[in-house]
Parts: C-alpha cells; sequence; structure tokens
C-alpha cells in the first residue's frame, strides 16, 4: 500500500511549500527506516531528543535550528517550540523517520521566495500528522517556528475541557492565521527578554497556544450541558495568597493550579473569571504595588527592590512598571517624595 506524507502539510496529494512529498510505502511494525539504513545527516539521530522537534527536526531538515522552550504538564511534554533559520537553498532529500505519536506546526516567519510554485506569504501555517511517516525534500531559504505537539498532550486537554477527543489536526494549505502570528511574536518577546522574570506568564502562553492548536486545528469542542464557574472562595484565596508570599519565585501556574487542586489550564479558566484577569496579570499587579510600597516606605535602591518583588532585574522593574504606571520607577519615587 502506498500513501503520501509530508512533514509540513499533511494533506495527500499535494505538495507542500516547505518540502516536497512523495508517494512510498508504509513500513510494518519493526525496526524503523532510520534503524536498518543510513541517517540523513551526521548527528540526526540524537539519543538526548524524544521527538521530532530542536536539534533533531534541525539536523533532519539540515537547516540551524533549536528548541527555544518546552511546556510541560504533569510532569510530561505539552508543547516544544524550535526556532528554524535557513539561508541558503537546499535540495536534499531526506531519509524517512520513525513513526510518532505527535503533530508537527510550523508558522513562518518570513517570507519564502526561493520556492518552484512562487512566493510563500508569512504568517502562513502547516501541519503534519507525524504518524504518517514523511520523506521530505527541503527547500529553501526559511524563517520559522515549528510547535512540537505530543498526541497524548492533546488527549489530556480535551478531558481537562470536558471536551470530545481529538482525532486529528489539520489545515488547509498554506493558512494564514494571524492569530498565531501575534501568539508568536509575544512568546517570542517574551522568552527573549523576560523568561526568567516571569515564568508565569510564558507557561500561560504556552496554553494559550495548546488551546488554540486544540480549537482551531482540532475542532476541539466542549461537552453539552456542562457549565464551568469560577474558583470556591477557598481556592481564590488560597491562589491569591501564594501569589502573595512568593512574589520573588519563579512561581509558575501549574504550582498555583496544584494547591487549588485543578489543572493548570481550569485553573487560569477559573481564576479570570472570578477575579476579571489572568493569574500572570493578577501576580504583576501585586508586583508593581509591593514596589510603589516599598519605594515609599524605604531608602532601597531600585535594582533591590526589583529582586525583592520578583522582577529579577532592574530593566525588567522599569519596562513593567512604566507601561502600568505611566512613568518609569525612579519618576514615581521622585514625584512622590516632592510632593
Amino acid at each position: 500500500m502506498m500513501v503520501r506524507a509530508c512533514l509540513a502539510h499533511n494533506e495527500s496529494g499535494n505538495h507542500s511549500h516547505l518540502v516536497h512529498c512523495e508517494d512510498k510505502p508504509v513500513k510494518s511494525a519493526g525496526k524503523s527506516q532510520l534503524e536498518v539504513g543510513e541517517t540523513p545527516m551526521s548527528g540526526y539521530a540524537d539519543p538526548s531528543c524524544d521527538g521530532l522537534f530542536g536539534r533533531r527536526i534541525a539536523m533532519y531538515l539540515g537547516i540551524e535550528g533549536d528548541c527555544i522552550h518546552k511546556v510541560n504538564r504533569h510532569g510530561k511534554l505539552a508543547l516544544a517550540i524550535t526556532r528554524l533559520s535557513c539561508t541558503r537553498r537546499i535540495g536534499k532529500r531526506a531519509a524517512a523517520i520513525p513513526s510518532e505519536p505527535a503533530f508537527s506546526i510550523l508558522h513562518r516567519l518570513a517570507d519564502l521566495e526561493n520556492h518552484s510554485n512562487g512566493p510563500v506569504g508569512v504568517g502562513t501555517v502547516s501541519v503534519s500528522d507525524l504518524r504518517d511517516d514523511p520523506q521530505c525534500e527541503f527547500r529553501g531559504p526559511f524563517e520559522g517556528i515549528q510547535y512540537y505537539v505530543p498526541r497524548r498532550a492533546l488527549d489530556d486537554f480535551a478531558h481537562e475541557n470536558n471536551a470530545k477527543p481529538i482525532s486529528t489536526l489539520q489545515c488547509t494549505r498554506d493558512r494564514c492565521d494571524p492569530y498565531l502570528t501575534s501568539l508568536s511574536s509575544v512568546l517570542l518577546s517574551a522568552l527573549e527578554e523576560e523568561r526568567g522574570n516571569n515564568q508565569l506568564f510564558v507557561d500561560q502562553l504556552g496554553m494559550t497556544l495548546l488551546a488554540h492548536f486544540a480549537q482551531s486545528y482540532g475542532d476541539l469542542r466542549s461537552r453539552e450541558g456542562i457549565r464551568e464557574g469560577g474558583l470556591a472562595p477557598w481556592q481564590e484565596r488560597r491562589a491569591k495568597e501564594i501569589m502573595r508570599v512568593r512574589l520573588a519565585s519563579g512561581l509558575t501556574i501549574s504550582d498555583i493550579a496544584a494547591e487549588c487542586r485543578l489543572t493548570p489550564s481550569h485553573f487560569a479558566r477559573c481564576f479570570r473569571r472570578s477575579t476579571g484577569v489572568a493569574p500572570h496579570e493578577y501576580l504583576s499587579q501585586l508586583r508593581v504595588k509591593e514596589a510603589k510600597r516599598l519605594m515609599t516606605t524605604t531608602k532601597l535602591p531600585l535594582a533591590d527592590i526589583a529582586l525583592i518583588c520578583g522582577f529579577g532585574d532592574q530593566s525588567y522593574f522599569v519596562r513593567v512598571f512604566s507601561r502600568r504606571v505611566g512613568m518609569s520607577p525612579g519618576a514615581w519615587r521622585r514625584a512622590r517624595s516632592e510632593g
């Protein structure tokens, strides 16, 4: 039997703008082609990697790339984010890879000019079901992000949200997804500037991406008759208490959700319903409020106040404070002392 598979696109009979796909036999259970044949490139079979993301997909395609963030839920990988880049044209065909229960979502951050079918626009998305065991030929240049989503993570997400199981992820050929473009931009900025200072925000972005993939590409639908409210009074009190006490720690949404005996995604939705703001937004408000108190009651340097309030460093403190208050911490402090 013959199938048609593609790393960057899962519609049978079409060519992806990232790769060229061709018919090939389905392998029977047992050793994969990588185990019995040659690897497509030196170092491709990285034993430290447990999925087709990060350096593994970069080596497989013969381009630059590395995993820039992983989102773990319940101690297991739920989403891996890889930045990929290639400035040269490549026509080398990659060998088949072992089938795995996961999806690869490629999001282009720049126009792809040198393609046989014409230019490919920025913001377009291609989805591949890695169970199809793809065999591909990469045609650079390329600049983008790969989101690697294990099937298990989608099953857990659907179950936690009282939804029907998601059978697959798919999208129309070269679909432009402006919402994913916005999320990718925010994520890259957060990872570049704020990862060490606001892990809660990065974690929530990861869950937002997972929810977007499940709903937009997987047709996630809630079961009828199930309505979800806010937090119980004791859960809201406990969540707010943890945030106040652990301002300076690397607090994650999973930490708070566990204290409230909820899953992270369920907790985030319920917290917003109860308070009107997302958890990371509430935590940011607390940090700014505490910083104001310290600036008016102590003579501590701004760098020390930034650490005490959990901002990590003074530059991040200045950015967040200025965005919320409308002036820098130093200017705000001087205005209070002069008044």
